[in-house]
């Protein structure tokens, strides 16, 4: 029997409370401005559109209120932090942008706000949530397959305001809940497969695919006691096969090979085999190995893609492998602090060069600098080891290796719902008693 006052029932009280509408409500909203699929919440900032900015940051404020949450020592720190960060980036290039200072502020505040409300019922929500979405996507992914063509791109062009609404690659369209990209575009983007590509709520296939690849997460090795996790994820496993994403597809084989190595022998002697066997064959499918081939021939090219972007009204988004490097460049030339703080301080700015990178990685040191890759660095490998050890499963470097893979291809790391999830342990530092196996 747990002592009334041990560690362990501590956590156990927080992890069985009670969850509300509002709560569920939140995490939506949070979901849905991680899509990033509309202009609203793509739109979200104190200069381009203070309303969809503000939406989070009052919510953050009600949850807070109904959870009495407290701010404890951690959160001033995190502050002073920022505020150290600020006044040095604005003191190197003696520019005061203080709408980076807010912009910080307002992601700690809800990241913050989040955890300590909400704790380990974060993960269950999401979980839930996210599963209801693909469920949505697949039934809606089906009926475009079906119809075939522009059948349903159509239906969906015919709403008012729709096309000015969007923000989705290939001039796609967005319901909010849904996205659907015109037949031409995904074709190209899948070099010549007719096959449509599931974007689920997201601006594109692959984001969608990270958010079900966190939701697998979750369902096999944090809510696995759960009656429905076997449907869920299998709803979230063919959503993910849907987007047909390269990202998704590898972060999928990281968290499926640690799932297998908490198993018993002879179920890895059985299981994981066909799981690598499946996942070959996924790779070795002619738009996959395209794709793939795509991306490092494209890789070659750097200085050829960032030179035909120059003067160019539309801007240009290269691949993960070249982002990163364009970031890395910026990365070399203000290693500490990044140009966070400085205005038109990339070198593809200086040449007049409209482009746009996609690494998430290669854009925090370019922006942040070692202060900002050490501080994600950290805190995610923390969390990584913290979630292991709560939920007593081998992989002590899941999470992490998760986050990291997503960090590579996508700019969302610093979006609140996937901070939420790097971030945790720091916010809510509980004591654990240990655990034995770990690696």
């Amino acid at each position: 029997m747990l002592n009334q006052n041990s560690p362990q029932r501590g956590l156990n009280t927080i992890h069985n409370q009670k969850i509300f509408f509002f709560d569920y409500l939140f995490v939506l909203i949070l979901i849905l401005y991680a899509g990033g699929a509309n202009t609203f919440v793509q739109s979200a900032s104190i200069k381009d559109n203070q309303v969809s900015f503000i939406i989070p940051i009052l919510l953050s404020i009600i949850l807070a209120i109904r959870k009495k949450v407290i701010f404890g020592e951690r959160f001033y720190y995190l502050i002073l932090g920022v505020g150290i960060y600020f006044l040095a980036s604005s003191i190197k290039y003696q520019q005061i942008h203080i709408t980076i200072l807010i912009n910080f502020l307002a992601l700690f505040f809800i990241v913050y706000t989040v955890v300590k409300a909400l704790n380990f019922n974060f993960f269950k929500i999401y979980e839930y949530l996210i599963y209801h979405l693909a469920f949505i996507a697949l039934a809606l992914w089906s009926i475009q397959f079906i119809l075939g063509g522009d059948s349903l791109f159509n239906v969906f062009s015919k709403i008012p305001g729709i096309s000015l609404f969007s923000y989705v690659t290939g001039h796609g369209l967005n319901i909010i809940i849904y996205t659907i990209q015109p037949a031409a575009f995904f074709t190209l983007d899948n070099l010549g497969s007719s096959i449509p590509r599931n974007c689920g709520f997201a601006w594109e296939p692959g984001a969608f695919a990270v958010y079900l690849c966190l939701a697998i997460f979750i369902n096999l090795f944090i809510t696995k006691s759960e009656e429905s996790n076997r449907i869920h994820f299998w709803v979230l496993v063919l959503a993910l096969i849907t987007t047909q994403s390269t990202t998704g597809f590898i972060i999928l084989l990281i968290i499926l090979s640690f799932y297998y190595a908490n198993k018993k022998l002879n179920i890895v002697f059985i299981g994981l085999p066909i799981i690598i066997m499946a996942m070959l064959y996924v790779f070795s499918l002619p738009f996959m190995g395209d794709k793939i081939i795509h991306i490092v021939n494209e890789a070659n090219d750097m200085n050829t893609i960032v030179e035909n972007s120059r003067d160019n009204e539309e801007t240009e988004n290269p691949q993960r492998f070249v982002s990163f490097m364009i970031g890395f460049q910026d990365f070399i030339k203000n290693p500490i602090l990044g140009i966070q703080g400085g205005e038109n301080e990339s070198w593809t700015e200086k040449i007049g060069a409209n482009i746009s990178v996609i690494s998430g990685i290669g854009d925090l040191l370019a922006e942040n600098g070692l202060v900002g890759f050490l501080f994600f660095s950290i805190l995610s490998i923390k969390s990584s080891f913290y979630l292991s050890k709560r939920y007593n499963y081998k992989g002590k470097l899941l999470l992490f290796l998760i986050i990291l893979s997503i960090s590579i291809s996508y700019t969302i790391i610093l979006r609140p719902l996937i901070t939420c999830f790097w971030m945790f342990s720091f916010v809510e530092p509980h004591k654990i008693f240990p655990k034995k196996s770990f690696y």
